[in-house]
């Protein structure tokens, strides 16, 4: 009867950490989704889409370094990319690298990440233009893994304008 109640226990208890290890697995997988999404949100100029990334409270550090909202932020990049001040041609797109996520509990996550940003060259080939650092805090709200706080570090000189 004890090695029938010990097994049992031990079945439960192994099942309770495979759930949390897909938990784990599912949260991870959505917070890859986030942090592409906010390449594809800018390279298809959804702008409303991005701001939506953002947790109701969310801020947006980039550039200047000061923080807007995210609704803000989503306006801002509107008026970076209408005003196209190195007059990058288009198609221009984001590639992710280097992501690095760890958890502060259920609903609190920290990330790292680093990007290119691809524009078309002088040849029509595709050439790195920017590369960026991303640092940030993300909360579950409303059941959905938004940006906290994502600060952009631009890595390298902007190009010239062409």
């Amino acid at each position: 009867m004890l090695r029938a109640s010990l097994l049992a226990g031990l079945l439960l208890l192994a099942a309770c950490q495979q759930g949390d290890a897909r938990n784990e697995a599912a949260d991870r997988a959505e917070i890859h989704a986030l942090l592409t999404d906010y390449g594809t949100t800018l390279d298809a100029r959804d702008f409303d889409g991005f701001a939506e990334l953002f947790a109701k409270d969310g801020v947006y550090v980039a550039g200047n370094g000061e923080g807007v909202s995210g609704p803000e932020a989503g306006k801002m990049m509107k008026r970076v990319f209408a005003e196209n001040a190195f007059g990058f041609r288009e198609p221009n797109y984001h590639l992710f690298f280097n992501e690095v996520v760890s958890f502060d509990g259920p609903d609190r996550a920290k990330a790292t990440s680093m990007s290119l940003y691809m524009v078309l060259g002088d040849n029509g080939a595709p050439t790195p233009a920017l590369m960026a650092r991303y640092t940030d805090e993300l909360v579950r709200e409303d059941g959905a893994w938004k940006f906290a706080r994502r600060q952009v570090e631009g890595l390298n000189a902007p190009p010239t304008t062409r």
